[in-house]
C-alpha cells in the first residue's frame, strides 16, 4: 500500500484495499466474457470468444490479485511488520 513506510497504515484503508481485491478477480471475468461476447455478436463465431476471453480476463485479474498481494506483503515488511 502506498504510503510513509514509517507510518503505520489506517486501519479502513487497509480494509477498502483488501476488500478490492474481491472484485478484481470476477471483473476482469466478466469484462473478457461481454467483449467476447460482443465480438461473437460482430462476428458469428459464438461462443469461441466469449469462453476464450472469458477465461483471460480471469487469468488476468488472478494475476492482478497475486501482484497486489505481492506489494501489500513487501510493504508490510518495509514498514518493519516482519514477524
Amino acid at each position: 500500500m502506498p504510503g510513509n513506510p514509517r507510518k503505520p497504515p489506517n486501519v479502513w484503508a487497509q480494509v477498502g484495499y483488501y476488500t478490492s481485491l474481491g472484485f478484481i478477480l470476477p471483473a476482469g471475468a466478466v469484462v473478457g466474457s461481454v467483449g467476447g461476447w460482443l465480438l461473437d455478436a460482430h462476428l458469428h463465431t459464438s461462443p469461441w470468444l466469449t469462453v476464450i476471453l472469458g477465461f483471460l480476463g480471469a487469468a488476468g485479474g488472478f494475476i492482478e490479485v497475486l501482484r497486489m498481494l505481492k506489494r501489500a506483503e513487501k510493504d508490510s515488511k518495509d514498514a518493519g511488520g516482519d514477524n
